[in-house]
């Protein structure tokens, strides 16, 4: 007998879970919470998943009462592996950060008509819409996203939150305008958001530092702005003036035409011990890009 289709088999098991998430929304929430148990004891090792609640809480690994979130976790996030019902979320800034329960997720491919349909039910919930957005931002759905952004805004303008997920989707664009504007507008509205459980503030620097070193539109970069804001980020939290600080004041001396500078920041970064293993080769290919421009211009006298 000829092995199954492998294509085939997973076709049939998307348009089966797509069904059954269809089913359970109309059951409500116990129905979905088996089935999503389901789904996640059938394999969700290396793939994406939604969270259905809160604004990226993984559970602390030591603590399974009480929740803790970890600069990095978005709201889509990939499984690095799975011990029963708990789910192992994986940092942006490499490694497990924590963990999630399996009946608190949704499989990426099934997010999208899981979240219309409850919107058809409920078009006010703001929740429904962002996590709707954060699923295309992930399938490169962007015109989608950027109108399911700003809904989710429209119905709940006060939330620092949303503020930051749809300039992140803005800077992914590269509309660096309209980040830049939507990162001021989190950091206003940051003192009167839901709490967090790492600061906000400090994120949102970080995120603007990005932007003034990094963007396409040379009217918008700005490496006097870069420098400042990733410095106010280390004053709120000395903690980002380890690697990642480094790779972003390095990127803001780039641009301010500092190389040698930005050289020796990302030598730093690339010295800090386990950090962020998946962004290393990232870091090494930036430094040698320096160190080339920097051959470059000597090659050239002054």
């Amino acid at each position: 007998m000829s092995p199954p289709n492998v294509d085939s088999t997973m076709n049939l098991v998307r348009a089966r879970s797509t069904l059954i998430a269809s089913v359970c929304l109309l059951a409500g929430s116990p129905a979905l919470s088996q089935t999503v148990r389901v789904l996640a004891d059938s394999g969700w090792v290396s793939q994406r998943i939604v969270m259905l609640k809160g604004m990226g809480e993984v559970h602390s690994p030591s603590d399974s009462t009480r929740l803790a979130t970890a600069v990095g976790i978005n709201l889509v996030a990939p499984i690095s592996r799975r011990e029963g019902r708990r789910l192992w979320i994986m940092s942006t800034s490499g490694g497990d950060s924590g963990w999630v329960d399996s009946v608190d997720v949704l499989g990426l491919a099934d997010a999208i008509p899981y979240f219309t349909r409850l919107i058809e039910r409920q078009p006010d919930n703001w929740d429904a819409y962002l996590r709707r957005a954060e699923a295309e931002h992930a399938l490169n759905q962007r015109d989608a996203a950027t109108a399911d952004y700003s809904k989710a805004i429209e119905l709940h303008p006060a939330e620092a939150f949303l503020y930051l997920r749809r300039g992140r989707h803005y800077n992914t664009l590269r509309a660096c305008a309209r980040a830049l504007s939507d990162f001021d507008k989190a950091i206003t509205l940051a003192p009167t958001s839901a709490p967090q459980g790492y600061n906000l503030v400090v994120e949102l620097y970080s995120l603007e530092s990005s932007v003034y070193s990094g963007c396409p539109d040379s009217t918008r970069r700005d490496p006097r702005k870069a420098i400042e804001a990733i410095q106010r980020a280390i004053a709120l939290d000395s903690s980002r003036g380890g690697a990642r600080g480094f790779v972003i004041l390095a990127g803001a001396y780039a641009s301010s035409g500092d190389l040698a500078e930005a050289i020796k920041l990302m030598k730093q970064a690339l010295a800090v011990p386990e950090a962020a293993p998946s962004y290393r080769q990232e870091w090494q290919r930036q430094l040698e890009e320096y160190e080339r421009a920097l051959a470059a211009r000597g090659a050239k006298g002054p």
